[in-house]
């Protein structure tokens, strides 16, 4: 198993079928880190097919030095060692190591450094957390190795996992043996749309927007839907059959990080159903309030949820206020849509769940477009398109509420946006309405200077783009800020 991973990886992964796309920064970091002089402790975690292994993959391709990949495995030390030498062996063609495994970390990492010394290593160790579940002591072997011989060698050593709980315990937090050793990390988090939509080049937007908002822009995800298919094919046969991959990934995954599940479930299912007060979920859900918040400050350290507060109250007075979303995209269909009717499912009736989704499917993009609004705008904002914004977010007080509001502390600057999926051209009025809801947003003084921005999905009446000219007003469709942002390239 892991000799085969061995070779997955330096024959350029033939079971991949999608494009590396982004992590420009990402590789970037890597490729410093690889290039100094000094021992590099790098952290690598994320969610599962966020597409982790892939980047390590990519940064050590054009490395300068040597890099050994060892994937972890549930085996006991006398194995995985062994297993370790082989592959050692193959990658830095060793006679010795391929003729006599090494079956103890003492011994294993002591012949490694021994060419560390001499020619200096990267040294991939993935899904570390599965090593550590039946090597509970290889951390504090690794540390001991790193205190006492690599931290003085031209040595980089790279742990990934994608247990992300396992990950903050066992490498990060402050019982780790390795704590205050790291010299740096990287939380992978899912392709931003702007990158997510290079997968689909060939579909028209509103797809492609379809697509991210199923799939979540994990890049293992986009493997399982055929281009030359529709959305709705897609789904039927990545969703909406027992068998299918993506059926009951959003369930492993859960349960892969989290005791106790069934509460947990529950939770996220109110949530994605629209349940996001911290009442309206215990309500729903049937967790008491007084236990309530263990569990959701889980799913936030998890970015699966993520709480909202008015993008204008201070710290001090958001403890009160605050709306639960999911910030997953893949947990927010799953949780609509499959688990709902999981039962429809499994006898066999997809055509009637595709029915379902179909029928809600545009309600269920409006909050996604909002996100992805946010996205570009930041985008244009950041290149000089509109004025610089330097915090962005929503707005809400009573029954008023604003999809998105940036401002600038330093300049007085703010801008209020509206965002419409809805299957019509935008009119005057929403605009009026934006206007007067504007005027109730207290935040800034004398020196604050309004700004105006509409997105819509079937653009706007010609009323509208009068009076909007006449306001000074910004218009887009989403195919319209996708060129703007495209052309700053």
């Amino acid at each position: 198993m892991l000799i085969e991973s061995y070779n997955m990886l330096y024959n350029n992964y033939p079971f991949m079928a999608y494009q590396f796309v982004d992590r420009e920064k990402e590789m970037k970091f890597l490729k410093d880190k690889y290039s100094s002089q000094s021992a590099e402790l790098i952290i690598i975690y994320g969610r599962r097919r966020v597409g982790k292994t892939e980047l390590i993959k990519q940064s050590i391709s054009n490395c300068p030095l040597k890099a050994l990949y060892l994937l972890g495995e549930l085996q006991k030390e006398n194995q995985l060692a062994s297993i370790y030498s082989n592959i050692a062996g193959l990658t830095l063609d060793d006679d010795f190591l391929k003729g006599s495994p090494l079956n103890t970390w003492q011994a294993f990492f002591d012949y490694l450094t021994r060419y560390i010394d001499k020619n200096g290593m990267v040294l991939v160790i993935d899904e570390l957390p599965y090593i550590h579940k039946t090597n509970p002591n290889f951390i504090s072997i690794l540390q001991f190795f790193w205190d006492e011989k690599w931290k003085n060698m031209n040595f980089k050593l790279i742990l990934c996992g994608s247990s992300i709980s396992m990950m903050q315990k066992i490498a990060l937090s402050y019982s780790s043996p390795i704590y205050g050793r790291r010299t740096g990390q990287i939380d992978l988090q899912p392709l931003k749309y702007l990158d997510f939509r290079e997968l689909f080049k060939d579909w028209n937007e509103e797809d492609i927007m379809g697509a991210y908002a199923v799939l979540g822009g994990i890049p293992r995800y986009a493997e399982e839907f055929d281009r030359t298919k529709s959305l709705p094919e897609n789904i039927i046969k990545a969703f909406l059959d027992k068998d299918a991959f993506l059926y009951k990934e959003a369930k492993f995954l859960l349960m892969e990080e989290l005791q106790d599940f069934a509460n947990y479930f529950s939770i996220l299912k109110a949530i994605a159903v629209g349940k996001i007060t911290f009442n309206e979920i215990s309500n729903f859900s049937g967790v008491a309030a007084n236990k309530l918040f263990i569990y959701m400050s889980k799913l936030i350290e998890l970015n699966i949820i993520r709480r909202d507060i008015p993008v204008t109250l201070s710290k001090e007075k958001s403890t009160r206020v605050g709306n639960y979303v999911l910030k997953d995209y893949f947990f927010r269909f799953w949780f609509r849509y499959i688990y709902p009717n999981s039962s429809l499912i499994e006898i066999g009736k997809p055509e009637i769940v595709l029915d379902i989704i179909k029928r809600d499917f545009n309600n269920y993009l409006d909050t996604i477009f909002e996100d992805i609004t946010g996205e570009l705008l930041q985008n244009l904002s950041m290149n000089g398109k509109l004025p610089l914004f330097t915090k962005w977010g929503k707005w809400w007080r009573m029954d008023n509420e604003i999809d998105i509001i940036a401002i600038n502390e330093a300049t007085g600057d703010i801008l209020f946006c509206d965002c419409s999926w809805e299957d019509k051209e935008t009119k005057k009025s929403v605009m009026e309405e934006l206007l007067e809801k504007s005027g109730k947003v207290e935040w800034g003084g004398e020196n604050r200077k309004n700004h105006y921005a509409f997105a819509s999905r079937k653009g706007f009446t010609k009323e509208a783009k009068k009076f909007a000219q006449g306001k000074g007003m910004n218009l887009f469709t989403l195919e319209e800020m996708i060129s703007s942002v495209k052309s700053n390239k």
